[in-house]
């Protein structure tokens, strides 16, 4: 089902053959592309190319649906660590938003008032059990049974490393069984609004009408963010007849938030001569990622207007784990470390738990050792193996800076220490220079804020002093760790808040275009009907970047190649490549499709002689979550679109 575009005076492209299948039966398909350009008809034989300028028009998706909510609760569901905090209606004041409850159990030097995100289920993928509860119910598994149980440990970060997400992936366990990925994270939101509800209810507040907020980080693509509210979906958060219960709240975004309503007058006191705002940056540092935001917040009426598109990477505190685990690897060999990993989950967890504790308490003024015991069962687990010393090993491995204790500690010297952050600390440090020599955003901040869990870290907090201090104010809000659910639940009580957003990526659709000698490559030639087209054209309709104001509306116009076609698909694609010219290139992905049910047109147009009905596809960016709609306007109908960014 070809379209072809309708551009001022010739046709520009035309949207690629429904159905792609990439790689086979190409040059039939090609020619498929084509056929329709007969009945397609382009205007007068003319094929130049003409740009199209982003229709804005109102419309029922661009805005918000209002209703009347009792109460807004936020999901943080970290890497490691996560909670729930929410807030009643009838008060905004950020001293009235509840944090959760602290729970039984708990980690030396964190503040309790969030879980690890850890997953107990039965070998018949039953929940069991989530936080310290779970961590503590596998631990106390004898090695058999720990073998058929299924523990995931970090399961957010399967999210940010897998660019094409889907309803069937797949999520690794401890014991190597694979268990899907969308039930693994709706038991975990089930188990938070489990206990929200609960806790709301001991507070004799009725749970009915509740607005939802999840968050996930800025850079995640639209496949994950998508999979998060499905995942929601599954846990009876909200259902997808009422979508609108439930929103996506970027995790930097909702972390600027709260600094916002912290710092107001801290940081418009230096404004901006030309517009009278104030500009700061949000690094919001997690176990998992690192994501970084700039705003620009009016001192008239407190809204947010991003300045550069968020941008970070997988730099969190897991990095510092991943050199511990390196370390150890070093020492005992990577094979048996590895088969420790797989033979002893429960003890290789306690024996990070053990290096958790210290790493948290790292500084960069410390003259002692950092002691960290090893578990029984891996001292018994090494000897078996090996029929050596620990002590042994440790020597041989022949550093100053690593001893060993015959009570069964594994002594680090702090330059050791410090040699775990560093790999992590400067990658972050790199990210945060990059945006500010920006030049959008260049000699325009005055403020930045340090949240997240990671930024509790008198490491980070000291390298990002020593390298920023000279230029901006540095800022670490109390309670750091819980800066993004706090804005979290500011956003849900008032999602206009942030009025104006920059796309992470380019997104378009594929077409064909009139090929043109030495600017399309050969491969790209198909001829039909003696006319010369180059296929696989990612034409873009928003650039990486490009800022878009909340509810604005991008719409691009097209021709079916046939009045009597009923629906037509097309495929959306997304890329953070600022190079990018077709859609096989590698960074080039499929995110979405748009499916089109088109009513057939009667014979009162056949007979007036319309032989193209004009489809008008747009695309509604404004949000933390990319919707679209059409139109028929030879019609006058309005088609609602289903935009599927995990289709397989």
């Amino acid at each position: 089902m070809s379209l072809s575009k309708l551009p001022a005076g010739g046709a520009a492209g035309r949207l690629e053959e429904c159905g792609r299948r990439r790689g086979e039966d190409r040059e039939e398909e090609r020619a498929e592309e084509v056929a329709g350009e007969e009945s397609c008809g382009s205007q007068g034989g003319r094929h130049e190319e003409a740009a199209e300028e982003a229709v804005e028009e109102d419309h029922p998706l661009g805005e918000a649906k209002r209703e009347n909510y009792d109460v807004v609760v936020a999901i943080d569901l970290g890497t490691t660590y996560s909670g729930y905090a929410f807030a009643y209606t009838n008060n905004t004041n950020d001293k009235q938003i509840h944090m959760m409850r602290q729970t039984e159990g708990g980690d030396r030097g964190l503040n309790n008032q969030k879980v690890p995100t850890v997953l107990l289920l039965t070998p018949e993928e039953k929940f069991h059990s989530f936080g310290f509860a779970a961590r503590d119910a596998y631990h106390d598994l004898d090695s058999h049974e720990a073998k058929h149980w299924l523990y995931f440990d970090k399961f957010k970060m399967h999210l940010h490393n897998n660019m094409e997400v889907n309803r069937d992936s797949q999520l690794l366990a401890f014991n190597g069984q694979t268990v899907s990925a969308l039930l693994v994270f709706s038991h975990a939101l089930r188990y938070m609004k489990t206990q929200v509800i609960k806790e709301l209810k001991d507070q004799g507040t009725c749970a009915a009408n509740i607005r939802w907020v999840v968050t996930v980080p800025a850079l995640w693509t639209q496949q994950a963010k998508q999979f998060v509210r499905e995942a929601a979906y599954m846990a009876d958060i909200c259902s997808s007849q009422s979508p609108e219960r439930l929103l996506i709240a970027l995790e930097p975004e909702a972390a600027s938030i709260c600094c916002r309503n912290l710092h107001f007058n801290q940081i418009t006191q230096n404004v901006n001569n030309r517009n009278d705002n104030g500009s700061y940056m949000v690094v919001d540092c997690g176990g998992g990622t690192v994501d970084i935001t700039v705003h620009n917040v009016s001192s008239q009426t407190g809204s947010l207007r991003e300045l550069h598109k968020a941008t970070g990477g997988p730099c969190g505190s897991l990095g510092i784990d991943n050199e511990f685990f390196k370390l150890l690897e070093c020492v005992f060999g990577s094979n048996l470390m590895k088969r420790f990993k797989q033979e002893r989950p429960g003890a290789h967890n306690e024996l990070m738990l053990g290096f958790e504790a210290r790493k948290r308490s790292a500084t960069t003024t410390r003259t002692t050792a950092y002691n960290i015991f090893l578990p029984f069962a891996f001292i018994d687990f090494f000897k078996r193996s090996t029929s050596q010393e620990i002590e042994t090993a440790v020597e041989k491995y022949g550093r100053p800076d690593l001893k060993w204790s015959t009570e069964g500690i594994l002594k680090i010297h702090p330059t050791l220490m410090y040699r775990l952050f560093q790999p992590t600390v400067d990658k972050i440090l790199e990210h945060i220079e990059a945006v500010l020599t920006s030049r959008r955003v260049e000699d325009t901040i005055s403020h930045l804020f340090l949240v997240g869990g990671f930024s509790e870290s008198l490491i980070l907090q000291h390298a990002v002093r020593d390298a920023f201090s000279h230029a901006l104010h540095i800022i670490i809000p109390q309670a750091v760790s819980l800066s993004v659910l706090k804005g979290a639940v500011l956003y849900g009580l008032d999602p206009t808040v942030v009025t104006c957003r920059k796309v992470t990526h380019t997104y378009g659709i594929g077409v064909v275009k009139p090929f043109l000698n030495g600017i399309h490559p050969i491969e790209k030639l198909v001829i039909r009907n003696g006319q010369r087209w180059c296929v696989d054209v990612l034409e873009r309709i928003v650039e990486s970047g490009q800022a878009v104001t909340v509810g604005q509306i991008v719409s691009r116009k097209y021709a079916p190649a046939s009045t009597s076609q009923t629906q037509i698909v097309l495929y959306l694609y997304a890329t953070l490549s600022k190079v990018a010219q077709f859609i096989t290139d590698r960074d080039v992905h499929r995110c979405g499709i748009l499916r089109l049910e088109l009513p057939r047109m009667d014979e009162n147009y056949q007979a007036a002689g319309l032989k193209l009905r004009e489809i008008t596809v747009s695309l509604v960016f404004g949000g933390t979550e990319v919707r679209a709609y059409a139109k028929d306007s030879t019609t006058g109908h309005t088609v609602h679109t289903t935009l599927d960014f995990m289709k397989r």
